[in-house]
């Protein structure tokens, strides 16, 4: 008796063109809006398993607020363009649940390692003879500025994986990236992000461009977040800037040592970091809003207004401009209701950092 029929799941676009090319049969659903919802939990689901428990007896803080938080470190995916549903991951949320049932309190570690997309798999993708490459660029802007226009390839051969277009695709496939609209692709949640700056710092030390002590840096900003000591955090990143001048290349712009800092500020996860928050009818740079599901006893918020001059354009006069702007900036945001609300009581400190290239010539607490 002959196979009437197959349905195969979990093949990567490599293989599928190897599968594709010798069963002409064969049709792709992977990006059918109608399959959206067999690839993870959507909102209800996740809200029944929690009710679930809780009428089981668990214990368990606000649901709505619970949800909340697994949907900003586990949700919005979306796996058609014309899917009208977002999902959550259902590997990270049966992690999440396990450990808040047997331990009463959120998990150590947010992010599952079976999620972990191993950074081995990129390596070769993004590095070649010891150099980083246009792939390396595609990370950094998908991190910079939250996702990439690009159409995703359904296959592809062994031989085309490291072409820029198929690269991109492989994220998506790798669950990095997710579906917008149109050919928007996003970083899905706060897991995806935080592995895409572990990503970027390992690309940095794997050709040796820079290298931190990231246990010592760590510890640096969790006496920022209890101590509000915070001048050693940005003074320890200048001076390893000053002493590793290869990395000096890869720092000009503002958004670029935005997003380089960031790659760093979360080595330890004492804060959500935001970027280009709106307050006071204004953008904030970089806002560090203390993780309070996790870490309720933490002291210290941060505003950070960056200011990026450029080596021909600085003079002191320049700088004193910068400073003054800086300072009305960071006064405008820190009087929005909804950071001293999203706050909770803490100390909230408002600090301006302002480079001239790749060199921190300025910073500054202002009140």
């Amino acid at each position: 008796v002959g196979i009437s029929r197959m349905f195969i799941t979990g093949v990567s676009p490599v293989t599928m063109d190897d599968v594709t090319s010798g069963f002409n049969i064969g049709e792709n659903i992977s990006l059918y809006p109608a399959f959206n919802e067999i690839l993870g939990l959507n909102k209800q689901n996740v809200i029944e398993m929690l009710t679930y428990y809780h009428e089981q007896g668990v214990t368990l803080p606000d649901l709505n607020s619970l949800s909340a938080l697994m949907n900003v470190w586990y949700g919005n995916y979306r796996f058609s363009k014309n899917a009208k549903t977002d999902l959550f991951n259902t590997d990270m949320v049966l992690y999440f649940l396990k450990n808040l049932i047997r331990l009463g309190t959120i998990p150590d570690e947010m992010i599952d390692p079976n999620v972990k997309v191993d950074y081995e798999k990129l390596r070769h993708l993004i590095v070649l003879d010891r150099r980083l490459n246009g792939n390396f660029s595609h990370l950094k802007t998908i991190i910079e500025t939250g996702g990439i226009t690009s159409k995703i390839a359904q296959s592809f051969p062994l031989e085309d994986l490291i072409k820029p277009k198929n690269f991109i695709s492989l994220l998506y496939y790798f669950g990095l990236l997710t579906q917008e609209k149109d050919e928007k692709l996003i970083v899905p949640n706060r897991t995806v992000l935080n592995l895409m700056y572990e990503y970027f710092r390992n690309a940095y030390e794997d050709v040796d461009v820079f290298t931190i002590d990231l246990w010592h840096f760590a510890n640096l900003i969790r006496n920022m977040a209890y101590q509000g000591d915070w001048q050693p955090v940005f003074q320890f990143l200048a001076d390893e800037v000053d002493k590793q001048t290869a990395i000096r290349d890869f720092l000009s712009g503002e958004k670029v040592i935005q997003t380089f800092l960031l790659a760093y500020l979360n080595v330890a996860d004492y804060y959500i970091s935001r970027t280009e928050v709106e307050m006071g009818k204004g953008f904030v740079d970089l806002y560090l809003e203390p993780f309070f599901p996790k870490y309720e006893e933490i002291k210290y918020a941060y505003l950070i207004e960056l200011k990026y001059i450029t080596q021909s354009k600085f003079t002191s006069k320049v700088l004193q401009e910068q400073v003054k702007e800086a300072k009305n900036q960071l006064r405008q945001y820190a009087a929005d209701p909804r950071v001293v609300k999203g706050n909770r009581g803490v100390n909230l400190i408002s600090i301006m950092l302002i480079f001239r290239g790749w060199e921190l010539v300025h910073c500054e607490e202002v009140k």
